[in-house]
Parts: C-alpha cells; structure tokens; sequence
C-alpha cells in the first residue's frame, strides 16, 4: 500500500510542471536589438540576455517567445498587455507602475565617453555640453530622471558614436560592452577617453497583471537566475583598488573589535579532526535547506555573528555577507548563513590565509542568488596583533551595484 501511494505520488509530481506550464502558455517577451545582450544574426536572435532567458525558462520547462521591436513599443505592449514582459531593463520608475522588475540577469558597466579628456571633468548638467543618448535606451532614462538635458536622441549607438566623431556632441553615456560593439566596425578616426559612472543591474519587467494571475511564477523565475547567470567577471585594476580601500576602511573601523580575534582564539581551541570537521559541514548543508537549523543557529547566536549582523545593518546595502573563518576554513562568525560550514577546501580560502597583513583577495564579480544581486567577494586574513601568527580570515561579500551604482555622472 506504501509503494502504491510513493509512485501515485511519483507519478503526480512528474506531471504537475508541465501542466502548470501548460496553464502559463507560451510566455511572449519583448525586446529591442542592442549588442551584444540581444541582436539579430540570419534571422535569430542571439546574445547574452538571450542565452540567460533561454536557460532560465528551459529549467522552468516553460515555452517562451521573444518579438524583436522598439524600446518604446516593448514597453507599451507590456502596459496593454498584448506581452508578458520585456527586457532588458535597469530599474525604471515609469515601468514600476504596470510591471516588477526580475532578478538581475546581467549587469552593466557604464562611463561617459568623450573626444576631450578635459570633457569628462565637466558637470553633465553645464548647459553648455551637448549631450547624446539612444532613444528607449536604459542610460537615457536614467539621464532624464536626474533632469540631465539630452540635447541629441537618435536610434542606435552607432548613430551617436558618430556624432561624436564629427563634433557634433560633447559627451555620450553608454555601456562598455554595448559601445565596443557599436564601434567595432565603424573605423573610429579619434580615440575615445571614457571616465566610469556606475554598474547598472538589468532584468525582464513582467506585467502586474501577469504575476497576479500567476503569483508563483516571479519568484520560480528568480530562483533560476543563479543558475544561468553569467558566472563571473573580472575587475579591472581601479576597480579592484577602489575596493581594497574600501574594505581596508572597514577593517581600520571595526575590523580590529576584540569579539572577532576571542572567536578566533575560542574556535582554535576546539579539537576537531579533519573528519569531525567534514561531518559538521554536511550536517551544516543539510540545515541549510530545512527550516529547522539547529547547528547554524548556535553559530548564528554566537557573539561574533551577532557583531557582524549589526555591521551588516548599520552599512547595508553595501555588504551582501560578512563571514569569519578560523585558521583551518571553520566558520566561526556570519552576518547571515553560509551555504557550508568549512570553507578549508576551497582555493579563495587557502591564497587568502597565505596573505601577508595587509593584503587581500579581491574575486571577480559573481552573481549570489541568495541575495539576487552581483557582488564580489574579498577576504582579509586577521593576525594576531600579540604575535602576529594567523588567527583565521574575515570575508566581504561587497554589493556591487552599491558600491559602484550610486556614483554621480
């Protein structure tokens, strides 16, 4: 009777995706072209974004189409409910009010690019500079709801790359990726200087009407983010400078505070085997994915953690995580709950426990899905200020967008 019910049952889950995707129907995005995140190649659209979407709703077994057409309209047949969502899109407020903006498929770096160095240093908002911007595109509104004037709109980048070249505009704000697609093939006569302004996160706006017939599906959506997200990118060298100041602050501030170093000093004192060690971190991951945490939570309520939980809330959102690990990868300290509870057999945890004082191991940018948004991770090992011998290692894990995204143009 047992092994009747287990297969009925069996049988029922199988079935029930599909239906469910059944009852969605084809789901229809749309989109405008813009390389390299969405371009149309021999009659197929291709691309970062579309490679993303495509993985995320094959896991979700759901059918999908994407009509290729201008920003302006993708938006409007989302209002009017002719589409389900477009993309991509960074947060807009105008769209806020028909549709929810996804988890971060991709993100963008975006700087100003100008013919004049000296141009970079001026106030965007000097009368006096004539400013250009793609019509529809995501830097445009951004520009236009910080009440920048944007003296020349025009269709596609390439467009205004070229205004650039004659003179005809001082200043053009554009993804990096996007520009060095636009201008790959159009023989630039004068080198551009760029100057960075921020990282821009990017995702599918789904209309409000759709998600509240189907009120499981955004959050099914999100959760398969992180399996098709782009799996890392790299950090240039004043990005990566930016950020060891930025955390090197951090730890001047509270990086030093006595709770850390006796967590450290009480974790190291523990006598675990290499085995007992591996037997609590699968008993860790098996917490992780019930509600019942027992194990994590006595680390959770250890005075270290709670140290870090403030500090986690008095910056954030800067700070995705913050973890400590003594000298042998054990966590002895958390802002929130770590996916593992030994961190010595990884590679960051092993170069980073080798680091004279001082130094730090800055990771690419990498998409955390449990927290839906790009950060980089950046460790610090803590030596003890007596003899200076290792005591363990404190981790960042740094939001990129608000560490990057709120610089002004």
């Amino acid at each position: 009777m047992t092994r009747m019910t287990l297969a009925t049952l069996l049988l029922i889950s199988s079935l029930f995706a599909p239906c469910q995707a059944a009852q969605l129907g084809t789901i229809r995005l749309d989109t405008s072209q813009e390389e390299p995140y969405q371009i149309l190649l021999d009659g197929q659209l291709s691309g970062l974004s579309i490679d993303v979407l495509d993985c995320i709703f094959q896991r979700l077994e759901q059918p999908h189409s994407i009509q290729l057409t201008s920003w302006k309209r993708a938006k409007q047949n989302v209002s009017t409910h002719i589409a389900e969502g477009f993309f991509s899109s960074a947060p807009d407020a105008e769209s806020d009010a028909f549709a929810q903006l996804s988890a971060p498929l991709l993100i963008e770096k975006w700087y100003w690019y100008a013919l004049d160095a000296q141009v970079l240093n001026r106030p965007p908002w000097d009368p006096q500079l004539r400013i250009g911007g793609v019509l529809g595109s995501n830097t445009l509104a951004w520009l236009e709801t910080r009440g920048i004037h944007v003296q020349q709109k025009v269709p596609k980048l390439e467009q205004l790359i070229q205004l650039l070249q004659r003179g005809r505009i001082d200043l053009i704000l554009a993804d990096q990726s996007a520009m060095d697609s636009a201008s790959r093939d159009l023989n630039l006569q004068r080198q551009l200087q760029q100057r960075f302004v921020r990282y821009t996160p990017l995702g599918v706006y789904f209309s409000r009407a759709f998600l509240t017939q189907h009120p499981g599906f955004i959050q099914d959506f999100n959760e398969q983010v992180q399996n098709c997200a782009p799996a890392s990118s790299p950090l240039i060298a004043l990005e990566q400078q930016y950020l060891k100041q930025l955390v090197q602050l951090h730890l001047r501030r509270w990086g030093g505070q006595e709770v850390l170093f006796k967590a450290l000093r009480e974790a190291a004192r523990q006598p675990l085997s290499e085995a007992a060690i591996k037997r609590l971190d699968q008993q860790w991951m098996t917490e992780y994915l019930r509600r019942q945490q027992p194990f994590i939570d006595s680390v959770r309520q250890q005075p270290a953690s709670v140290f870090l939980q403030g500090v986690h809330q008095q910056y954030q959102p800067l700070f995705n995580e913050l973890f400590l690990t003594d000298s042998r990868g054990v966590t002895a300290g958390m802002s929130r709950a770590t996916s593992d509870y030994w961190q010595g057999d990884e590679a960051k945890f092993n170069i980073a426990r080798t680091l004279p004082a001082e130094q730090l191991l800055i990771e690419s940018i990498a998409y955390d899905g449990s927290t839906q948004s790009f950060q980089a991770q950046i460790s610090a090992p803590l030596h003890d200020p007596g003899d200076g011998s290792l005591l363990g290692v404190l981790t960042f894990g740094v939001n990129i967008e608000a560490a990057f995204g709120d610089s002004q143009p």
